[in-house]
C-alpha cells in the first residue's frame, strides 16, 4: 500500500501565506485538513483567502465543487 494511500488526515500548523496555501491543495486532494494559528482573525484571514482562490479555480474550470473542498477544512486556533 502506499503512503498516500494511508494518510487521511492532515494537520497545518499556521494560516498565513504558505499555511492557507498548503491546506487548500491538500482539500483539493482529498485529505481532511485542520488549519491552525494562535489567532481566530489569522484562520478566518486564511479562509477567506482559500474562498478566493477556489473561486478562481472553478471559474478556470480546475475545481468542480468548491463547497465540497471546504467541507475538508476545519478552522482550528488556540482556545477552540
Amino acid at each position: 500500500m502506499d503512503v498516500r494511500e494511508k494518510i487521511k488526515k492532515v494537520a497545518v500548523l499556521g494560516a498565513g501565506d504558505m499555511g492557507h496555501g498548503i491546506a487548500e491543495v491538500c482539500a483539493i486532494a482529498g485529505y481532511e485538513v485542520w488549519m491552525r494559528d494562535i489567532k481566530e482573525e489569522f484562520v478566518e484571514r486564511g479562509m477567506a483567502r482559500i474562498k478566493e482562490s477556489l473561486e478562481k479555480l472553478k471559474v478556470k474550470g480546475k475545481v468542480d465543487n468548491v463547497e465540497n473542498v471546504l467541507s475538508r477544512l476545519h478552522p482550528v486556533w488556540k482556545g477552540r
